[in-house]
């Protein structure tokens, strides 16, 4: 099925069920930082029910996200990221994800990978998904858009169990999960509540396992009718082993197999927050969020292939690891005023640091030819940033409306990069013996952001918005380090600049022939966009370099239609087109890395009777190509399940990649590295409430 297929079966559900259907029902979005409904908010936001992701069987959060319109992954080797509006290979700092307010991209762009594994599906109550921009608001790294995913909150006597299980065509795996959750109303005063998920499923290749658990505990204080209280503690655990890449060759031939390496990761990820809300009066709220965040991922087995001279051999990293952590306060404010209008204001602070030991080495023996070599690597990275914002809403007249926003940000880096190598080699590697360190001089960066968004309300259910929003992406502080071929003294200084990006927007929201409908187009055009050069891991001695010097283009337009059709029929449609190119730069004119230009989808839910239901999601993601320019092959993905309910009681079952489509998610043809998308699975799963 191709694209021109799936387009069609989207306006052809639209069309056939317009004069039968009604309008959904309003829901309440945070995207303020203060809960409101979603049609009194300027923004263009999608919000994905929890029960809805639960209910389609889907076992994490990159799975769900994975069958809506407007996002898309990318994997750039080390895990997938999320991607609004085609980042590319810089999703992971210009894509901002959050987990109830509290930001959890990582500080090291080179090598991190946003956790979305920490959360568990079954404990999300809603996701909130803001299309392109939220700079005054949220902040550094929003240019794609921002997600944030808001956990439940259980305040009453309640328990419920969840077991899933899950099982991949054509290999003789199961793999499982078992859900816990509980809350408990102590008093007037007093809440708790409690989710512990237990999961140990093996992937969709040979020797891919994840064991952990994931752990979400709040305490709930209802102070008097105006303050509340929520302590929140968070923990996840992750045993990870992985089969490593597999080559083109392979791919083809069995993408379930396993692949060239060996990888055994642990990882830990606490989190302690406190948030307080109270309501001053009628027209004033004040709302402080504190939180400390840890990640610490260690590497106690890791083998890979590496190639030198046409010779294959075995590298290791055994003891390498990265640790991150984040320090962050919150205030902010909002005063309504004049019925419907508002202002908020605020502070945010954050500490964030990250830490990287990469530990190498390998040996190659080959008669005369020999190298025997050992590596290791310590990055120690520090950003402070301190910020100033305010966003009014003001209510003109019946019809029209404006937001406006500024934010000013201060940030201070600091950083350290040390390298050891030790060896010996019967050819020439000057560099084999050395030991190096580089001081960071302190830096700082001044970022402003700024947002104008006209709105016109033309009918009791349309409207019409435009959006010029100018907003910052500001380094990280591994990337102010450069370095060239001076063996002595190869680390210097990079000169950079924070990005700076122009968001161009113009939306309609509507009930139109009984559909809901949002339509939006966009341009956005990024200045001094941090570029990079060169190849840490060449065998002929590594370098590289950050520099501003590129510009991106990005233009498209997003189309999201939701219909409840009586009592028994559900539709939901989506349709983007984005195209994203490098208008300056050595890759002047050619298309950004790792980007679709199509993402398209329609989905169907049949309420056949009270207790029984059942559901199909279909979707298709265009071509795409990697940093050689080869290209990775598009695809197109359906997913069917039922749903099964009577009294406290509910079991879910369907197939996942219904016609077992091949895709790949990661692509490198310079290294012969890919990694495969899921194929067919099954999943079954029962909850009780009690």
């Amino acid at each position: 099925m191709n694209v021109k297929h799936y387009i069609y079966c989207i306006g052809l559900i639209s069309c056939a069920y317009a004069n039968e259907l009604q309008k959904i029902e309003k829901v309440v979005v945070t995207a303020t930082g203060f809960e409101q409904e979603a049609d009194s908010n300027l923004r263009n936001v999608i919000v994905l029910d929890g029960s809805d992701l639960q209910n389609k069987g889907y076992s994490n959060v990159e799975e769900a996200l994975r069958r809506v319109g407007g996002v898309t992954f990318v994997d750039f080797g080390l895990g997938s990221n999320i991607d609004i509006r085609n980042q590319g290979s810089k999703a992971n700092v210009a894509t901002k994800v959050m987990i109830d307010g509290k930001p959890i991209n990582v500080l090291d762009n080179s090598h991190g990978t946003t956790p979305l594994d920490s959360v568990n599906i079954n404990n999300i109550d809603r996701i909130e998904i803001v299309l392109g921009g939220g700079a005054v608001l949220y902040g550094n790294g929003t240019r794609g858009g921002v997600v944030n995913i808001i956990t439940k909150q259980n305040k009453n006597n309640s328990a419920s169990i969840i077991l899933g299980t899950t099982s991949y065509y054509g290999r003789d795996s199961l793999g499982g999960s078992a859900d816990i959750s509980l809350s408990k109303k102590l008093n007037d005063l007093a809440s708790v509540s409690m989710n512990a998920n237990v999961f140990n499923k093996d992937g969709y290749q040979e020797n891919d396992n994840k064991k952990g658990y994931i752990l979400d505990t709040k305490l709930y204080l209802d102070l008097n009718d105006y303050t509340n209280l929520i302590f929140n503690y968070h923990n996840f655990r992750n045993d990870e082993k992985g089969s490593g890449y597999l080559t083109k060759a392979q791919i083809e031939t069995n993408p379930k197999q396993k692949g060239n390496g060996d990888t055994l990761k642990k990882i830990s990820r606490p989190e302690y927050s406190i948030n307080i809300n109270h309501k001053i009066n009628q027209d004033w709220n004040l709302g402080l969020l504190l939180f400390y965040q840890q990640q610490q991922i260690d590497y106690i087995k890791y083998k890979s292939i590496m190639t030198a001279r046409g010779m294959t051999a075995p590298i290791y990293q055994d003891g390498s690891g990265f640790n991150d952590d984040l320090l962050g306060i919150n205030i902010k404010a909002k005063y309504n005023y004049n019925l419907a209008s508002y202002l908020i204001f605020g502070y945010d602070f954050y500490k964030h640091s990250s830490k990287r030991k990469s530990i190498v080495y390998y040996n190659i023996n080959a008669g005369s030819f020999f190298i025997n070599h050992n590596m290791t690597t310590n990055v120690d990275m520090d950003k402070q940033t301190h910020s100033l914002f305010a966003l009014n809403s003001h209510i003109i007249n019946d019809i029209f409306s404006i937001s406006s926003g500024v934010r000013m940000e201060y940030a201070q880096y600091n950083g350290n990069r040390e390298y050891i190598s030790f060896g010996d080699s019967s050819i020439s590697m000057s560099s084999l013996n050395s030991d190096i360190r580089f001081d960071m001089p302190k830096q700082n960066t001044t970022n402003f952001s700024f947002e104008l968004t006209p709105n016109v309300y033309y009918s009791d259910n349309g409207n019409l918005y435009a959006k010029y929003e100018r907003g910052f992406i500001s380094p990280s502080p591994s990337q102010f380090i450069n370095r060239g071929f001076d063996n002595k003294n190869p680390y210097y200084l990079a000169k950079l600049e924070p990005e700076t990006y122009d968001t161009f927007e113009l939306g309609i929201n509507d009930f139109v022939l009984n559909s809901n409908i949002n339509i939006n187009i966009f341009y956005t055009l990024t200045h001094d966009e941090i570029s990079y050069n060169g190849d840490p891991h060449s065998n002929e001695g590594a370098f590289w370099s950050y520099y501003n010097i590129d510009k991106t283009r990005r233009i498209g337009t997003e189309i999201n239609i939701s219909q409840k059709i009586a009592d028994f029929l559900s539709l939901n449609e989506y349709f983007s087109y984005i195209d994203s190119t490098i208008t300056k730069g050595i890759n002047e004119g050619k298309k950004v890395p790792y980007t679709s230009n199509v993402k398209t989808g329609v989905g169907a839910m049949f309420d056949f009777t009270n207790n029984f239901s059942s559901f199909i999601n279909v979707s298709y993601t265009s071509n795409s190509y990697d940093n050689e320019y080869e290209k990775i092959k598009g695809f197109g993905i359906t997913d069917i399940g039922a749903i099964y309910k009577v009294n406290n009681f509910q079991a879910t079952a369907g197939v996942k990649n219904l016609f077992d489509k091949q895709y790949i998610i990661y692509q490198n043809s310079k290294e012969n590295q890919y990694k495969p998308g899921n194929g067919r699975s099954y999943y079954a799963e029962i909850k009780y409430t009690f």
